[in-house]
């Protein structure tokens, strides 16, 4: 599940800041799904996304599961809504749900 919120954070960091409230929503959605997930692997998951130059193009190809790539869509939606939509953010998620081949509307 690293490189699912490496990706949200790439969506949710679009607007040039990931907030608390992007952080806790990826934090419950994810923790919710894997109940395993701590706190403390989200902050080491969250360090070595800001220690990364990789683009959020780089993240996505690392996905091939259709299941996965859904609930990463998701996680990244909800995510970057959680302290209101910016359009940059809005692109983002557009370009993962063209390169996936995501249907949002469904």
């Amino acid at each position: 599940m690293a490189t699912g919120l490496k990706i949200a954070a790439c969506v949710c960091g679009k607007d040039g800041i990931i907030s608390q409230a992007e952080e806790e929503k990826m934090f419950q959605l994810v923790s919710n799904k894997y109940s395993e997930f701590s706190l403390s692997d989200f902050d080491l998951i969250l360090d070595d996304f800001f220690n990364s130059d990789k683009q959020i193009e780089d993240y996505l190809l690392e996905i091939a599961d259709s299941e996965t790539r859904n609930f990463v869509f998701e996680l990244s939606a909800a995510s970057a809504s959680a302290d209101g939509l910016d359009i940059r953010e809005n692109i983002a998620l557009s370009k993962v749900a063209i390169l996936w081949d995501i249907n949002p509307n469904e």
